[in-house]
Parts: C-alpha cells; sequence; structure tokens
C-alpha cells in the first residue's frame, strides 16, 4: 500500500499545528499492520517523541469500543433486553419510559452534556457518587420526546456503564477487560494507566482550560498542570476514571484487534447478530446516522471520534480499518482543524482500500 499521500497530510497538519503528533493504523484482511508515528506525543512541560506504541486517551471512542461491545455481550447472554426500561437493571434510576435500545443510539431524551462534577451529592466515598449521579440523571429535566431525534449525549452513555456495573457486580473497566480486552489480547487497553505508563501517553489539555471555559470558570478542585495519563474528560475524572463516555486509554495495534474483531462479525465476543445491529443504520428517519455505539456512513462504515483527537473508521464489506490518533487538546483543547484532517485522512485511505 502506498501511504505517501496519508504521510503527507498529517505531516503537513503538524507542521501548521493541528496536532503536535499522530499514530496513524490501517488495517486490511490478510496484509500486514501498518503503523506509523509522526511528531510528539508531548510538547508541554518537555518535548517527548510519538511512537508507535504511545497510548491514547480514546476520550468517546469508549462509547463504542467499551460500552456498547459490553451492554451487546449482556444482550448476547440474555442477561438483558435492550427494549426494556433501563430502571429494570439499574435500581437508582427512577425514571421509567427510557429503554437502552434508545440510550445506546442516542435517542433517550436526555441532554448532551452537563458538569456532573459540579453536583453538590454529598457523597462519603466514590460508590456513593455513582449512586447520586443516576438519581441525579433520572430526576433532571430531559430535553426532547425519545425516538425523535438524535442528541449524542455523553450523560446516555454514563448511565448504560452504570448500567454495566449494576448488573454484573463488576466495574465496566473489570468486565471489559475480562470480556473484550484479554479475549482479543488487547494487552494495552484500560482505564487509568498505572503511574509507572503514564508517560507513555500521549499527553492532552494544560489545566481542564476547555471545561472551566464550559462552565464559566465555576469554582472546582480544577486539575492543574497538563494532563498526562489520566482521563482529560471531567465528568469520567469524577467517576474515578471510568464512565460510560470516556476514560478508556489504548493503542493502535490493540484498536486494530478490536477493529478485526468486528470485520470478522464478532469472533468470540460478539454474535454476529449483534454486530449487524451495530453496523445497520437505526435511525433512517431521524437527524443522525446511528446504529449500536457507532455513526453509520454510507455502504454501513462504521465511524467514531473522540474529543481529544481520535478516530475510528471500520469498513466490514472490504474488511479494512482505518485508525487516526491524535493529541489535538494538547496544550489547548481550542485548536480547530482537527475535522478537516480527518476527513483528508480517510480520503486517502479510502483511495488506497478501493484501489
Amino acid at each position: 500500500m502506498n501511504i505517501s499521500g496519508i504521510n503527507r497530510v498529517i505531516e503537513e497538519d503538524i507542521s501548521i499545528g493541528a496536532f503536535p503528533g499522530a499514530v496513524m493504523c490501517i488495517y486490511r484482511d490478510n496484509e500486514p499492520l501498518i503503523i506509523e508515528a509522526y511528531g510528539n506525543r508531548m510538547i508541554t512541560p518537555q518535548k517527548l517523541p510519538m511512537h508507535k506504541e504511545t497510548l491514547f486517551d480514546l476520550a468517546s471512542l469508549t462509547k463504542p469500543i467499551s460500552t456498547a461491545t459490553s451492554v451487546m455481550i449482556l444482550k448476547d447472554r440474555g442477561i438483558i433486553d435492550l427494549d426494556k426500561d433501563l430502571s429494570n437493571y439499574l435500581p437508582d434510576f427512577d425514571r421509567s419510559g427510557v429503554s437502552i435500545f434508545h440510550l445506546l443510539t442516542h435517542t433517550s431524551g436526555i441532554p448532551a452534556w452537563k458538569a456532573l462534577y459540579l453536583i453538590d451529592t454529598d457523597a462519603k466515598d466514590i460508590d456513593q457518587y455513582r449512586k447520586n449521579v443516576v438519581k441525579y440523571l433520572s430526576e433532571m429535566q430531559w430535553e426532547y420526546e425519545k425516538g425523535t431525534k438524535v442528541v449524542y449525549s455523553c450523560l446516555g452513555y454514563i448511565l448504560l456503564g452504570e448500567m454495566v456495573r449494576a448488573v454484573t457486580g463488576l466495574g465496566l473497566e473489570e468486565f471489559a477487560l475480562n470480556n473484550i480486552f484479554k479475549p482479543l489480547n488487547m494487552l494495552h487497553t484500560f482505564y487509568n494507566p498505572p503511574e509507572e505508563r503514564r508517560l507513555e501517553c500521549a499527553a492532552t489539555e494544560d489545566s481542564n482550560s476547555f471545561e472551566k471555559r464550559m462552565t464559566n470558570y465555576s469554582s472546582y478542585r480544577w486539575r492543574e498542570g497538563v494532563v498526562v495519563g489520566e482521563v482529560h474528560d471531567e465528568n469520567a475524572n469524577s467517576l474515578g476514571g471510568v464512565a460510560g463516555n470516556a476514560g478508556l486509554f489504548s493503542k493502535a495495534s490493540d484498536l486494530a484487534r478490536f477493529c478485526r474483531m468486528i470485520i470478522n462479525g464478532g469472533e468470540d465476543i460478539l454474535s454476529s447478530e449483534s454486530v449487524k445491529m451495530m453496523s445497520t443504520l437505526l435511525t433512517k428517519e431521524l437527524d443522525g446516522s446511528r446504529g449500536i455505539g457507532w455513526i453509520i456512513l454510507n455502504g454501513g462504515v462504521l465511524y467514531h471520534t473522540g474529543f481529544t483527537g481520535t478516530a475510528i473508521w471500520i469498513d466490514v464489506k472490504k474488511r479494512s480499518a482505518g485508525i487516526l490518533l491524535t493529541n489535538r487538546v494538547h496544550p489547548d483543547a481550542t485548536k480547530e482543524g482537527v475535522g478537516l484532517v480527518r476527513e483528508k485522512f480517510y480520503a486517502e485511505f479510502r483511495s488506497q482500500i478501493d484501489g
């Protein structure tokens, strides 16, 4: 495969400051995995080069990879029914008429985002805080009638992560590790990287500046200095670094193993029926193209991005996947242009797999 066009796209965008560095990976069935690293994984307070093995805060890629996959595993095992109310499985969620399916497809009516960490819950420990967050989300005002539109929601996936905990008795991190990551030999995919591995991670933002602005500089115990090796998302951080919306860390070669599982129809992780649901457009009449956990593009392509600068594209029919991991929020999350970078990257990627 000729990746000169891909190299040019990434190197040009590093040169104009779209992001300090990147790792890209191309998976094609029965061909050697292609992984390349560019630029730096950190530029402040010190300069550290990007490596092929660099760990990335995946941000919202947590939703399809960890949360939605875990939920579908529970569905495959007959433990949950996607059409039933969340309240059947999450005791602290005191609200009727909200199905797991609607949460998975971002059509539940729940708002997109709320700074949950600013809620005064009087919790004595993290377990009580989690319960209080679930109770708060069940009692807050929701924004639209379920099933009438698509509103991408971090809050909905936080609830799904808490449902996995309630149903299995395991944190999402432990359930996903035992049922997804270990079986797929994704040995470098986890929540809360251990201290000795933090400098292997791509750095994210300096001092939570983006969320400070989002909350109008509310009084809070904001983290100071560059966030590296800890989840960037502050809601996930307040939940102990483990949440259904964000918190997962991984590297390119591990993510290629996940993509291969989807392309192969689920292997021993998911049923072929669940993979079909994940890769089918289920919101056809609405204002967003969603399957289970994933955006569905033309041709049944699965796509998702993460706020930190990550993206995955899986073309099941062509048995190919393109992974682009950048640290675009380092050191300032207000940088724009990553959307255009992704467009150019995936245009080059498609030209290669179509050729």
